[in-house]
């Protein structure tokens, strides 16, 4: 062959190899884009004139060997790091291997996949005798082509080290899990890629297909998945996922190749699938690598032609590359970069007498190709190793909810409605709405499966986004955990939510029934002020009247199951709260977020008029975690079983379309990192404490914790004064109307416990007239018990009053919970009187309860009250006395001869049932016995300011005691550990639910309650 003709054919070989790579390498586009505007090339000119995959003619040895440096250079360029190393090089020694690319101000950097190197192109010398030079080969794969590789039996072995070279390469530089793997392999039934056994484990590579009929299914499934991703992720708007990605959109699917290590012999449908998955697979990240084994013709050798008798390809054709069709050797495959085994070509008048071992491509044309050694089996495993550890951590590991983050606090406005985004997907951000559209969100999922961490990412979220006069929170937690915490004020953190209302920990059932019903009352409001301005919805309501901020209400539950169970007047309440809320919500901005492990076996919501299908026919917006196939069909829908298929930690279906299945879409929910959420918090306390210094503290209510007398914000106002009746309906701002009896600017620090805390009374509230007691409003003292599982008021308890029964009764057999309301009861009535107003005798009937007796006797004789404390044997002459003086006040009041008003007298006896013996034994004198004189003084005694506080530790132990027809003289009761049953006729013949349970107790007061109400009783106090 003549020198001119030579430097042609290898400039026409090379530049087809080229070409390609301009169209991948960002080098080559960025060099292009400089031979276009005109500046001098970066290497050696790929062409004089036209663009990429043209060059100019070629006529000597000076050209060739421009272009066989420009191709070095652009193999070393486009198959950069892992993509084109040495299997000696340092790198494959140290890794790391699936390493993500170097992230840039915590955001993680994006991969863009080059060439990747397979042989070397072998170019002929000038001189039969010199040695042949080498150009690198490196194909395009990834966004690019699909590979055809076409041997004899004797080189398979050679194709299939070919196939383990390149995804050894495409799993060390790709980051772990971005790319999968089906292999196809009839043959050794999975052997020819033994060592990438280890991929399966974490889910990168699926079990190795081995039949025919298998791999036709997995064709239909690709042919499908490369069809979805056309529409749903191209969209006829982009042409590639690369384009796509370029734009701006991210990666949204992952790599998937299909190694097909052996001819299928596929029937027709088969055969069209593959056909359509590597004429468009390649757009969507879907790539065929496949291996076809054919037998070599036999051809006489010597018909052959001279080579130079051969026309080479034109070097100004606008197409340099061969056409496949008619070059390929076995039936094409669309879209492929072909290697043929040159055994196959010796039929062929250009490749006869080709060394044996060299390869044909259809890159590099006549220049025949020679393959890198295949990996060493060791660094194949150590590859396989870990990527597999690598993508396993990277599947368990959930974002990060800092990009998920505003960079500035309170921009959002509510009125259209609250997003937030709360996971990453495929199409990045994912993000959740509550509008008119979904109106309410259902949140389930197993434990342990992220449905908290989905809980606290909407609520930081929005509480980022919306300022607290745009939206509020009600937080319920009914389970052991205690999330929901870090929303409230504690000891040692003094941070709180400023969009919370209230927060409930571990609440009790009557509490969450009382926030449902706080809301409800709460959307009546709003519904009159809508009618006012004749406004249809929240947003109309919003522009018509600007006086409030009418923001919108989140009620947050999680586990709201318990509150529903078991099914009994609180649940039937609740399920009745729910289903107005449900359906009424959307007008006034008021929205529902329930979350649940189990929405099975909810008997309230079945047993209440098949409450089921109304309430959750209302939560378009559905969040699936982790969970069963069953409880998937009840949360998604019945045809949805999406989330029992889900596997790793935080990895959730999100579905507005009320649980269809057309609407699911996969995600990952962000993780809250400890150190990203501490950053936050102390951005909402700066800013709150900016722009909104009066914003009052959430109410809280600790179940598990204790009520603290001396923490309760009723008790800390008491100044000597009877507390006033307002207190007894107050409650802390909730909503749009904050009662005038609450004033924000008193610290609720002082709550701490069970008390309900966010604001305390008013000193003008608390303070009452300057006038006696007995002549004020509400100037009776109230003796407080504890703290009501409600919104309101602070503590509750039995007000004192001139009024026949207005005693106050303790029952039941746990010591802690009847100790403390005892001495709560008479220490607040102490902190109501003037020094001097009381005179408390206090009888420690047992005695184990005299050392409370002498607390509580302590704590009155601080407050200025003369106090005498007795045990058992003192018991008869105390209630002696108490009668006596009753009879005695009778008498002055009728006589007409009473001076100044007597003091109050407070009889408190710890377990009366203790000194029923001594009751009962009559006087010999008197004729009466203990038990008389108790009579008198629970009849007679209100109406001349002598009470009686009392525990007893059986109901019916009171009962005999006061007698079963003067059982109505004790108007006043607090049971703890009492069965409902025993109380059902102390309550007036209805049914009594609560108070059962440790640090639990339930009130009863029939002159102003129409219920029992359960309390958190005060504790025991301490000395000091």
């Amino acid at each position: 062959m003549s020198g001119t003709r030579r430097a042609r054919t290898l400039v026409a070989g090379i530049q087809s190899s080229l070409g390609a790579a301009l169209a991948l390498a960002d080098r080559l586009e960025e060099q292009a884009a400089v031979l276009e505007r005109g500046g001098p090339p970066a290497a050696a000119a790929v062409a004089a004139q036209g663009g990429p995959g043209r060059p100019a003619a070629s006529n000597g040895p000076r050209d060739v060997d421009a272009s066989l440096a420009q191709a070095r250079m652009i193999a070393r360029s486009g198959a950069r790091g892992f993509a084109g190393a040495s299997w000696a090089a340092p790198d494959w020694r140290h890794g790391p291997f699936g390493a993500e690319p170097a992230a840039a101000g915590g955001v993680r950097a994006r991969f863009r996949p080059g060439l990747w190197q397979v042989g070397q192109v072998v170019i002929p010398p000038d001189d039969p005798g010199a040695p042949y030079s080498t150009v690198p080969l490196a194909v395009p794969l990834l966004d690019g082509r699909n590979l055809r590789i076409e041997t004899v039996r004797a080189r398979r072995a050679a194709a299939v080290d070919l196939v383990r070279g390149l995804l050894t390469r495409i799993l060390a530089a790709v980051p772990a899990g971005r790319v999968r793997l089906v292999v196809y392999d009839p043959h050794e039934l999975g052997a020819g890629l033994a060592g990438f056994a280890p991929l399966r484990a974490a889910g990168v590579a699926s079990t190795t297909i081995t039949t025919r009929a298998r791999l036709e299914e997995r064709l239909a499934e690709l042919s499908a998945e490369v069809g979805r991703i056309t529409v749903e992720r191209l969209g006829g708007r982009f042409d590639s996922l690369r384009e796509r990605e370029d734009a701006g959109h991210g990666r949204p699917e992952p790599w998937l190749l299909l190694v097909l290590l052996g001819d299928p012999r596929l029937y027709e449908e088969g055969a069209r699938s593959l056909s359509a998955v590597a004429a468009q697979g390649p757009a969507c990240g879907v790539h065929v690598i496949s291996i076809v084994q054919l037998a070599p013709l036999q051809t006489d050798p010597a018909g052959a032609d001279d080579l130079d008798d051969v026309t080479p390809p034109d070097p100004d054709a606008d197409d340099l590359r061969l056409d496949e069709e008619a070059d390929s050797v076995a039936d094409p495959l669309p879209n492929s970069v072909v290697f043929t085994a040159v055994e196959l070509l010796a039929d062929r008048p250009d490749w006869r007498g080709a060394q044996p071992g060299l390869w044909r491509t259809s890159l590099t044309g006549l220049l025949p190709v020679q393959l890198d050694p295949p990996p060493p089996p060791d660094l194949v495993t150590a590859v396989t190793r870990q990527v597999a550890d690598a993508a396993a951590r990277e599947a368990s590991r959930p974002p990060g909810i800092a990009e998920l983050l505003p960079g500035t606090l309170w921009e959002s406005d509510s009125a259209a409605g609250v997003t937030v985004p709360v996971a990453q997907g495929p199409d990045g951000p994912v993000r959740l709405t509550f509008d008119d559209d979904t109106v309410h969100a259902l949140v389930g999922g197993q434990a342990g499966a992220g449905k908290s961490t989905l809980l606290l990412d909407i609520v930081y979220g929005i509480a980022a986004r919306y300022a607290p006069d745009q939206v509020r929170f009600h937080l319920l937690d009914f389970k052991e955990g205690l999330e929901f915490a870090q929303f409230a004020p504690g000891p040692a953190d003094p941070f709180f939510l400023p969009h919370a209302d209230t927060v409930g920990i571990e609440s009790d059932r009557e509490f969450g029934v009382a926030v449902l019903r706080a809301v409800r009352e709460q959307m009546r409001r709003r519904a009159v002020a809508m009618r006012a301005v004749g406004a249809r919805d929240l947003r109309g309501l919003r522009a018509a009247d600007r006086s409030s901020a009418w923001p919108r209400v989140i009620v947050v539950v999680d586990e709201f199951q318990v509150m529903l169970t078991p099914m009994d007047e609180i649940a039937r309440e609740g399920v009745a709260h729910l289903e107005v809320l449900a359906r009424q919500g959307r007008a006034y901005g008021v929205h529902l977020l329930l979350a649940s492990q189990t929405l099975s076996g909810i008997d309230a919501l079945d047993s209440t008029a098949g409450k089921r299908g109304s309430i959750f026919g209302q939560f378009a917006l559905r969040v699936a975690l982790r969970t069963s196939i069953s409880e998937s069909r009840v949360l998604l829908s019945t045809a949805n079983e999406a989330a029992g298929a889900l596997a790793g930690v935080g990895e959730a279906i999100v579905n507005r379309r009320n649980g269809h299945p057309a609407g699911n879409e996969l995600v990952r929910v962000a993780f809250p990192d400890p150190a990203v959420i501490s950053r936050l918090r102390d951005r909402l306390a700066t800013t709150a404490a900016r722009s909104l210094p009066s914003v009052p503290q959430p109410r809280v209510f600790v179940g598990h914790a204790p009520a603290i007398l001396d923490d309760n914000p009723v008790y800390r106002a008491l100044d000597g004064r009877p507390a006033p009746a307002a207190i007894e309906s107050a409650a802390a701002p909730i909503g749009d109307e904050p009662p005038a009896a609450i004033h924000a600017d008193v610290s609720a620090a002082a709550l701490s416990g069970a008390a309900l805390s966010g604001a305390a009374l008013s000193a003008a509230a608390l303070s009452g007239a300057a006038q006696p007691a007995a002549a004020q409003p509400g100037g009776d003292p109230l003796a407080l018990v504890g703290v009501p599982v409600d919104l309101a008021p602070a503590a509750v308890g039995a007000r004192l009053a001139a009024s026949p029964g207005r005693h106050l009764a303790v029952l039941g057999p746990l010591r802690r919970e009847a100790v403390g309301m005892v001495q709560a009861a008479a220490a607040s009535i102490a902190a109501q009187l003037p020094a001097g107003g009381l005179v408390a005798e206090i009888v420690a009937a047992e005695p184990t309860a005299l050392g409370a007796a002498e607390i509580l006797a302590e704590r009155m004789r601080r407050a200025g009250h003369p106090v005498r404390v007795a045990d058992v044997t003192g018991l008869r002459g105390v209630l002696a006395a108490a009668a006596d003086e009753t009879r005695a006040r009778e008498n002055a009041a009728l006589a007409g001869t009473g001076g100044p008003a007597p003091p109050l007298r407070l009889v408190v006896v710890f377990a009366m049932d203790a000194g029923r013996a001594a009751l009962e034994v009559r006087d010999l004198q008197s004729r009466r016995t203990g038990l008389d004189d108790l009579r008198t003084v629970t009849r007679r005694g209100p109406a001349m300011r002598v009470h009686l506080v009392g525990w007893w530790r059986g109901v019916s132990r009171m009962v005999e005691d006061l007698g079963p027809v003067n059982r109505d003289d004790i108007a006043v009761w607090a049971a703890a550990g009492v069965p409902g049953s025993d109380l059902f006729a102390m309550a007036g013949h209805r049914p009594v639910a609560g108070g059962t349970m440790p640090n639990r107790a339930v009130l009863f007061d029939r002159h102003t309650q129409s219920e029992p109400r359960t309390v958190v009783p005060f504790a025991p106090m301490v000395r000091g």
